[in-house]
């Protein structure tokens, strides 16, 4: 939408990159995303190092759990830049948030059942 002449509606600019409000969100969309994947990375690191205190792979879920929001949210800025046309099904971005949305409720990136598990691990039986 940035390379096109789509103007953001109800808005004096001509095209979505003159707004100052569309570039920050586009910004911070992409910093969630850069986000995510250094943090996938990370993990990835540590899980092929080797052996993992049972702590650390709760801490590591924590993480994993983080990442799938940032993209969640990441997918969400974009929709709100694109508006109520990208839930359209035949637009791209639509299955783009319906994949984040359901992937990141899966039970292994749940935020709160990640919560959940590293405080039992701090806690002492």
């Amino acid at each position: 939408m940035f390379a096109s002449e789509r103007a953001p509606f109800m808005s004096g600019y001509t095209r979505m990159g003159e707004s100052p409000g569309a570039r920050h969100w586009l910004a911070e969309a992409s910093h969630l995303v850069d986000r995510a994947e250094n943090t996938m990375l990370t993990v990835a690191g540590a899980v092929d190092s080797g052996d993992i205190a049972d702590t650390d792979v709760r801490r590591l879920q924590m993480c994993v759990a983080d990442s799938a929001r940032d993209c969640r949210a990441a997918v969400e800025r974009m929709l709100d830049l694109h508006g109520a046309s990208g839930f359209a099904t035949t637009n791209v971005l639509q299955r783009f948030w319906r994949d984040v949305s359901v992937g990141s409720r899966h039970p292994h990136l749940n935020p709160y059942l990640a919560v959940e598990a590293l405080g039992s691990a701090l806690t002492p039986a």
